[in-house]
């Protein structure tokens, strides 16, 4: 879940890691021990219900086993320095395609889905069901690939966010006259209105995001496609994300990307289990909770932006793809 709060379709396992410059000790059965590795992470991931409790609980008690270490940042350029042999990660952070790393898989669902929607006041959705026919369709192109791709031009290549999101737009014909939308998945709540028209007729609308590059990538996107068809959109508010949420339910603005476990765990105050695992129900439960707070859930995205523990890619063989396999060396070393 990002600075937002955290939020995997592939997600990540504490992995071994060979401590800051320690050595790895030896076991029986060939590899590191497992209390000789470091897994790097963010304070709250100590504590969390989804973060090492849940490993414990969820996967295999040997997770007690490593040393986490609080870095106060994720762990990419950790890992990669071998100061850490696994870390905390953000499955859509551009540093793991960088530092060639690997996510393991969340093989039994410990971490909450984190996909992002378009989120519209109900009011404002009523009068403009155009943006979310305009606006479902891109986010149906966003997988998980495409967007550490698009976040790695921001953060790592330096690219201009407005130069990012044109590209993209414009070779997915996103920006293109003949564009009139149509498709995608939209939340079905009770009284939002149905996607539908493609004219803003240079309505007014406005729309805000936390201030990290996929957030800003997806409000550039948006401001982009709405202007191509008629709206006029303000994209200048940008805030911290209790700050932005409440700037939506004031009125302040009138739509951004929110993902779905950070609203489920961090607006509405529901614990991990008390809701869906998969995406598309995520998404759909998160839609029908928030419509009766005015708020209406549009625009799917395929990626998930949630947290969990990564490895070098060349560290697969030694400590396997998932956190089940993971949890098993850990037992037995």
């Amino acid at each position: 879940m990002k600075p937002k709060a955290l939020a995997a379709l592939l997600i990540m396992v504490p992995g071994a890691l060979v401590s800051c410059g320690g050595g790895s000790g030896a076991s029986s059965s060939g590899g590191a021990s497992a209390s000789s590795l470091k897994v790097c992470i963010l304070s709250e991931f100590r504590t969390r219900p989804d973060g090492l409790p849940g490993l414990v609980k969820t996967y295999n008690a040997a997770y007690n086993k490593p040393s986490f270490v609080d870095i106060g940042s994720t762990a990419e350029k950790s890992i990669a320095k071998s100061q850490c042999t696994a870390g905390e990660v953000f499955t859509t952070d551009s540093g793991i395609q960088a530092n060639n790393l690997y996510v393991l898989t969340d093989d039994k669902n410990l971490f909450p889905p984190d996909n992002a929607g378009l989120v519209v006041r109900q009011s404002v959705l009523q009068k403009y069901p155009a943006i979310a026919n305009l606006m479902a369709p891109v986010a149906a192109k966003l997988d998980t690939a495409t967007m550490v791709s698009l976040n790695a031009m921001v953060e790592i290549q330096n690219m201009k966010l407005s130069d990012v999101a044109t590209q993209w737009l414009t070779q997915n014909g996103f920006l293109g006259g003949s564009y009139t939308g149509g498709g995608g998945t939209n939340g079905s709540g009770s009284g939002c209105a149905a996607a539908s028209g493609s004219d803003g007729g240079g309505a007014h609308i406005s729309i805000g995001s936390k201030a990290f590059a996929e957030e800003q990538l997806l409000a550039t996107m948006t401001q982009l496609v709405l202007q191509a068809h008629g709206f006029t959109v303000d994209y200048t508010f940008q805030a911290k994300d209790k700050a932005v949420g409440q700037a939506l339910t004031s009125g302040s603005i009138d739509m951004l990307w929110q993902y779905t476990g950070t609203e489920l765990t961090d607006y509405l105050g529901l614990a991990t289990g008390a809701f869906p695992t998969g995406l598309d129900d995520a998404f759909n439960f998160v839609a029908q909770k928030d419509a009766a707070n005015g708020l209406c859930w549009t625009s799917e995205t395929k990626f998930t932006d949630t947290n969990g523990i990564a490895i070098k890619a060349s560290d697969k063989a030694t400590y396997g793809d998932s956190l089940s396999a993971f949890g098993a060396y850990l037992a037995s070393h």
